[in-house]
């Protein structure tokens, strides 16, 4: 019933927030440079914004199951059964991660690096799936793990609180989100590999183009065909620099080890390709950047 109830007033929630986008972008039609954002209510492109979280609703509520699979499996004992649990727990916040500025908090919780935090590993603040994955993978060590498997859940719920709230988003953050993690792939994640640990960074990078993609495909409607084109070929593309390197039917992807320095500047250079097409999407959308601060 709650589920429902919640559902329901989204759904009402977002009918409001469309028939005030409609009025704006009549009076703003002409002038789309001079629109400010600070909430979708103001927004020209609020229904793009919301058809894209709606994506990630759906993924956060996904990411909560596993999450709790994950913690299932570091109470058995099992060594395997954790580390396939931690690999399919993997996905959705990748994809989520577009809009981590939106949720900077549960953000840090659920993903952080060691080197994000004061103190690195030795500080109780390191809390993240990545404190999780050198437990499992590195240590051995899944009783110690189990802590942090309870405080992931609990992050995840505070995630999907957030998501819930459509006053956390809009176009500018949406395209600001997307153009930083496209930059993020190339520029750090693969510099620093990213799965230290467990040796999935590919898989990482696969799920981070997904949520970009997920996040530019409601705009198509509002783009010549030759931009939207641009892009959705940059997509391909960084899809195929790691396609040898996937498993059909399975969310593992061969070791990231494997990938020679060659194969790596492919997809660097591929990355870049791809938030250099999305960044000509937002121009021609007139999608101003975010306030700051």
């Amino acid at each position: 019933m709650r589920r429902y109830l919640s559902v329901l007033l989204i759904a009402i929630s977002v009918c409001l927030m469309l028939v005030s986008c409609s009025t704006f972008q009549a009076s703003t039609s002409n002038n789309p440079e001079s629109v400010t954002q600070s909430s979708p209510m103001n927004d020209p492109y609020a229904q793009q914004v919301m058809a894209g979280l709606a994506y990630f609703q759906k993924r956060a509520d996904e990411q909560l199951k596993l999450a709790e699979n994950l913690l299932v499996a570091l109470k058995s004992g099992d060594i395997n059964r954790a580390r396939q649990a931690y690999v399919e727990a993997r996905p959705p916040y990748e994809e989520i991660e577009v809009y981590a500025a939106s949720f900077p908090e549960e953000d840090e919780a659920i993903d952080a690096r060691p080197y994000a935090i004061e103190g690195g590993e030795t500080s109780e603040n390191y809390r993240s799936i990545h404190r999780i994955e050198a437990l499992i993978y590195r240590d051995n060590n899944l009783a110690a793990a189990v802590p942090y498997g309870e405080k992931l859940v609990d992050s995840v719920k505070s995630l999907i609180a957030k998501l819930n709230d459509p006053k956390n988003f809009n176009s500018s953050l949406n395209y600001a989100g997307m153009l930083a993690l496209a930059e993020e792939v190339p520029s750090k994640k693969i510099s620093s590999e990213e799965e230290t640990w467990s040796d999935q960074s590919i898989l990482i990078f696969k799920h981070n183009w997904i949520g970009i993609q997920s996040q530019f495909e409601p705009y198509k409607s509002k783009l010549d065909p030759a931009v939207t084109a641009e892009v959705e070929q940059a997509y391909k593309n960084v899809m195929t620099t790691i396609m040898e390197f996937t498993i059909p039917g399975k969310t593992m992807t061969k070791p990231y080890s494997s990938v020679n320095a060659q194969q790596r500047g492919k997809i660097v250079a591929a990355t870049y390709a791809y938030r250099d097409a999305l960044a000509k999407a937002k121009a021609a959308l007139n999608i101003p950047d975010p306030p700051e601060g």
